[in-house]
């Protein structure tokens, strides 16, 4: 069911309720002022009764002024006065009441507010000795058939207002269920892929707040699919770089180098050759051979990671870096603890501080660099965490280097935590949290 359907049922079951309350107490309340108003008029009609009996019984009056005193009763409402003599004859003092100027009530509500029948009955012993007796009872209809129209006043009140109600959150739930269809409208297009569109501003602050979410949201979104894109193209471009790296250290070096040996293996075969001059020369040869071929697969992957472990491999690279940079002090910090990495891990580590060390000889002009690579417990779960600190120049703190990207694509993608934190003249100090994987 729909939300419209489903707020529409609720009103209206609810209106039947507040209905059905509304014409129970109607009916309480137009039984209780039926009783009030006819038990009120028959009191009042019996004490004007015996007041005038008292005063036939102690003055001397005829029958005529007694019948005149009782007359005054006649336009009394509610009540029925009748006189009877000896022989049973009737004599009724008030007429019949019409109630043909108006809708009858309906049965069901006489039934409900009628109230128990009351009467009274008085002897008059006349001057002729003549017995007369005086029947006072009463008569609820002329107060039901006012109920009945007070309580159709109440009823048709009741039900105009719950209309207006009605109505009214009607209107509201429209302009609400726009609003949300304009958001689902939103959502739907961020679904698609497209990042452009903005949801517009509403007037209910609440539905404003949602909008402006998801419109940073969306903002966030195609942020993150540029910096993505911006990263699979320098990806792409690192890979052909590094092709073309080790196509022109396979020309260069191998195939000079290659080329070299044969010429000099020539040259041996020759009678006159120096052969221990020749087999040094092919001997330094190889020897640079060893070193390009260590290097170029230190690049591509470092064996020693799998073979070693991850301390020997950092261990390395750090002494590989010290060579190349002598001005440059590094420290390395580790537990023994980090050889127990799962490889996904290990390697993740590794790229990240080699890739620190990269930026930090390329852009810190710094004279000391702080390597930290230890176990830690947070929130009852092992960590791996990597610290990298320099006391270079520093610089922005946004982070928005290609290298950066891909250190913090890696820390991500593992679940973990990754800060970038520089100022000027401050250094740059990077951390990595990842989950601490064993093998």
């Amino acid at each position: 069911m729909s939300l419209r359907g489903l707020i529409n049922l609720r009103i209206v079951i609810s209106v039947l309720v507040i209905i059905l309350l509304g014409a129970s107490l109607a009916v309480w309340q137009a039984r209780e002022s039926v009783r009030d108003e006819v038990t009120s008029s028959y009191n009042l009609a019996l004490q004007m009764v015996e007041f005038g009996l008292n005063q036939f019984t102690r003055d001397e009056h005829t029958e005529s002024e007694w019948l005149e005193q009782i007359s005054r009763l006649r336009e009394t409402r509610h009540l029925q006065i009748a006189i009877f003599d000896q022989a049973g004859n009737e004599t009724m003092l008030t007429g019949e009441k019409s109630h043909t100027a108006d809708e009858p009530p309906p049965q069901w509500f006489i039934d409900a507010v009628m109230m128990d029948s009351i009467s009274s009955a008085y002897e008059i012993k006349l001057p002729n000795d003549a017995i007369k007796r005086i029947v006072i009872s009463a008569d609820p209809m002329d107060e039901i058939h006012e109920a009945w129209r007070e309580s159709l006043v109440y009823f048709w009140s009741i039900v105009l207002m719950l209309g207006i109600i009605f109505l009214a959150i009607n209107v509201v739930f429209h302009s609400m269920l726009s609003a949300v269809k304009t958001i689902l409208s939103g959502l739907k297009t961020v679904e698609s892929g497209n990042y452009e569109q903005r949801l517009p501003r509403f007037r209910i602050s609440e539905f404003d707040a949602i909008a402006a979410e998801i419109n940073n949201l969306t903002s966030a979104l195609n942020a993150a699919r540029q910096n993505n894109q911006a990263l699979a193209r320098h990806t792409m471009h690192i890979q052909e770089n590094e092709r073309r790296h080790m196509s022109r250290e396979l020309h260069d070096e191998m195939g000079q180098s290659l080329t070299a040996v044969k010429a000099m293996a020539v040259v041996a075969k020759q009678s006159d050759s120096k052969v221990q001059s020749i087999a040094d020369s092919i001997i330094d040869i190889c020897n640079h051979l060893s070193g390009v071929v260590r290097s170029m697969m230190r690049t591509l992957h470092p064996l020693s990671l799998t073979d070693l472990g991850l301390v020997a491999t950092l261990t390395d690279l750090v002494g590989e870096w010290k060579r190349r940079q002598p001005s440059l002090d590094i420290h390395l910090n580790y537990d023994n603890s980090i050889d127990d990495l799962d490889e996904e891990v290990a390697i993740h580590v590794y790229r990240i501080v080699q890739e620190c060390l990269t930026n930090v000889v390329r852009h810190a002009q710094a004279n000391l660099a702080n390597i930290s690579v230890r176990q830690s417990l947070v929130q009852q779960k092992k960590w791996v965490v990597i610290q990298v600190s320099d006391d270079g120049i520093g610089g922005s703190s946004s982070g928005e280097g290609f290298g950066v990207l891909a250190m913090r694509e890696r820390v991500e993608s593992m679940g973990g935590l990754f800060m970038f934190e520089s100022s000027p003249d401050d250094g740059v100090t990077v951390t990595a949290r990842m989950p601490f994987i064993e093998k």
